[in-house]
């Protein structure tokens, strides 16, 4: 069905799956209790994500326009994808979200203030904090010697390269003593275009996304391996999809550092013996858990910890409460993204454990933060830093 009110949507063949989204929700309210940032609405029905899909099918009828509170409205989520999870008749929410999000960019009614900077450090800088482009690689350890031409290729992502490297550190430490060998592209790796997707800036996307389908093109890359959850969800289930649009070939798999520490694990050639004396709680990821289905993984590496002992918080795997960090939610609504990772926190105390464990940079640096602020006594840690101890 051709929409002129979604102009860019119907030129990346995405308006079917509106036109089909709008006409199928029911409006049954299940997506409203599990909304992470429907409750910062002021109460406001218009912030749940059944009133947003109604209000997408009355603006392909010609009913309403987009006011500045609606763009606001469909700004304010994490892309957590809580809603669908729990969707009665499985419609792909988030990526309807993110798919308007561009229209609104497009139109110039969007991104948020905040967000441009997203797309101003990525077209300067090549990463989204706008961080010097040849500091890229100061993460790396001096015991990390990458291989050039491996098939392996490391890929850091802004968040770990820069913000949080101990999750980059020790999975480059592991495939150091496994004798793995690695490649890294250093300054020549771009951002994977994640927080800008999620943001509709999609021209400052495809910049950033063609230059590394060249660059793993050009050096034989056959394999990605990444700490961050938001790169693996986007290398995953973004680059196909830009490959092909842009005409560029991407056959390359990527893997979550955690899939392959399990491997590793399974085959005997991981063996953390060293006693880590602690009781954890684990947090889910969203990019890692709904997006990509990893909640098993993290959980075998840590029941192959000789010591450490797992404690359960309330919500977890598919139930799992957001950090708050995802979807330029903290740029743009910093007092949300707070209280979500100070509420999280405090599920993570009432279990009684000594530290809350992670698999992503974003969430970790979102925990870290709200510890600083809360004067939380739980350690903050990522599941990679306590098996290098074991190891």
């Amino acid at each position: 069905m051709s929409n002129s009110k979604f102009p860019l949507l119907e030129e990346l063949g995405v308006s079917e799956l509106l036109s089909y989204a709008a006409k199928t929700c029911v409006r049954c309210g299940t997506c409203k209790p599990v909304c992470s940032t429907h409750p910062y609405g002021g109460g406001f029905e218009s912030y749940s994500p059944r009133a947003k899909m109604n209000f997408l099918q009355k603006v392909m009828r010609g009913e309403e326009e987009f006011t500045p509170e609606w763009v606001d409205r469909f700004y304010q989520c994490t892309t957590c994808e809580r809603c669908d999870e729990v969707c009665q008749t499985e419609i792909p929410i988030v990526e309807i979200w993110e798919a308007v999000r561009a229209e609104l960019v497009n139109q110039g009614l969007g991104p948020m203030p905040n967000h441009t900077m997203f797309r101003d450090n990525a077209n300067k800088f090549n990463n989204a904090y706008g961080e010097p482009t040849d500091e890229r690689g100061k993460w790396m350890l001096e015991h990390h010697k990458p291989t050039e031409g491996a098939e392996l290729l490391v890929f850091g992502g802004c968040t770990a390269s820069y913000k949080m490297p101990p999750m980059l550190q020790s999975g480059v430490s592991i495939l150091m003593k496994m004798g793995m060998p690695f490649a890294y592209a250093g300054a020549n790796e771009y951002c994977c275009g994640s927080p800008i997707i999620r943001t509709g800036q999609l021209e400052a996307a495809k910049r950033v996304i063609s230059n590394n389908i060249d660059y793993f093109n050009e050096h034989g890359v056959k394999r990605i391996v990444t700490p961050c959850a938001g790169c693996s969800k986007t290398l995953r289930f973004d680059y196909p999809k830009w490959g092909r649009n842009l005409g560029k070939k991407f056959d390359i798999e990527v893997m979550h550092f955690s899939k392959l520490y399990v491997k590793l694990l399974e085959e005997g050639k991981l063996k953390p013996t060293k006693p880590v004396d602690m009781t954890v709680t684990y947090h889910d990821p969203c990019h890692l858990g709904r997006s990509q289905g990893f909640y098993d993984e993290p959980r075998q590496i840590l029941a192959a910890i000789p010591g450490l002992k797992l404690v359960e918080m309330e919500h977890i795997r598919a139930d799992a409460h957001c950090c708050g960090a995802g979807g330029g939610v903290r740029a743009q609504y910093p007092n949300i993204a707070d209280d979500l990772a100070a509420k999280r926190i405090k599920q993570a105390e009432a279990t009684g454990a000594d530290a809350l464990v992670t698999m992503c940079p974003f969430c970790q640096s979102s925990f870290a933060l709200m510890k600083k602020e809360t004067n939380s006594k739980l350690e903050v840690h990522g599941v990679e830093d306590l098996l290098v101890r074991s190891l």
